[in-house]
């Protein structure tokens, strides 16, 4: 099967490669800057690289008419009212080159969102346009992913850095269900082309639901030997949120930006229909921020 993935250098493309290439797919990359791609992904030479920005139309080259399917991947955009555009923009553009191929199914990862905010608005717009193309449409909505060097532990490092911890009040009591990056992995892996994902949209979660506070006890209990303090602020000040922003900011400022902003809001699963279709014993937040993972991606 030949695959296209867009989006292969954030941190769920890069990982989904070897996914893909273990299965014997064709992996064709999308990438704007080839040089980088080659040199900080170690599967670059066993995959097809195709030059492209998505945010300039003309810049990309032409596709291989005979693509199955396709992974759109592509890091969310900071969401103020100039960037929201380009999300649109970007995703405007891989459905006009999507649609000279015969591309059957595009997959794509969102975000679990329960409140009406101009994130969710310009997720959902971009949904919209990928709807709009030929190949059928399938959604994978998740809330925190866990991994090594997933942004989420680095916020987690961040925060426990130096004592005491300084937390919000709201964050503390903040719902999340989140998600090994691993899991995730195996949903994207068994959504391709299965025809019972088709035009639909599934939210994705491990198998607890957690406070914010027990999420970081637990992440000290494995990666602390002392026990800090935790001290509570009445809410996020300033201070606290260019303090996060600036250590995660050489990642993805979008997507620490993204990250800071979910803790306002629970993140829990509002269905569990995927489950009916790919059942998967999906892992603990304890196993997903073991240090070491030695649990292949399977279904």
């Amino acid at each position: 099967m030949k695959v296209l993935l867009a989006g292969a250098n954030s941190y769920i493309g890069t990982r989904l490669i070897p996914v893909l290439l273990e299965k014997g797919h064709e992996v064709v990359c999308l990438v704007r800057d080839k040089n980088h791609f080659d040199k900080s992904n170690n599967n670059s030479a066993d995959v097809t690289v195709i030059k492209g920005d998505l945010l300039r139309r003309q810049s990309i080259q032409p596709l291989p008419c005979d693509i199955d399917a396709a992974y759109y991947l592509v890091n969310a955009f900071t969401q103020t009212a100039g960037f929201a555009a380009l999300g649109a923009l970007s995703a405007q553009n891989f459905i006009e080159v999507i649609d000279q191929t015969n591309c059957r199914q595009i997959i794509t990862l969102s975000d679990i969102n329960n409140i009406i905010s101009a994130d969710s608005i310009a997720r959902l717009h971009v949904e919209d346009i990928l709807e709009s193309g030929n190949p059928a449409l399938t959604i994978l909505n998740a809330g925190m992913t866990i991994g090594p060097g997933s942004m989420a532990l680095e916020m987690f490092n961040a925060l426990t850095a130096k004592a005491p911890i300084v937390i919000t009040q709201n964050w503390i009591k903040t719902r999340i269900q989140p998600i090994a990056a691993d899991d995730v992995l195996g949903y994207l892996d068994a959504c391709l082309l299965n025809e019972k994902t088709f035009n639909q949209k599934f939210d994705i979660g491990g198998p607890e639901v957690l406070s914010f506070k027990q999420m970081l006890l637990i992440y000290i209990a494995i990666y602390k030997d002392f026990k800090p303090s935790i001290v509570t602020l009445p809410y996020l000040t300033a201070k606290l949120s260019a303090h996060l922003l600036n250590i995660l900011n050489p990642v993805s400022y979008p997507g620490a930006q993204s990250l800071v902003e979910s803790l306002k809001n629970d993140t829990v699963c509002r269905e569990d229909s995927i489950n009916d279709i790919i059942p998967r014993q999906c892992l603990t937040f304890k196993k997903a921020l073991m240090p070491v993972s030695n649990i292949a991606v399977k279904v």
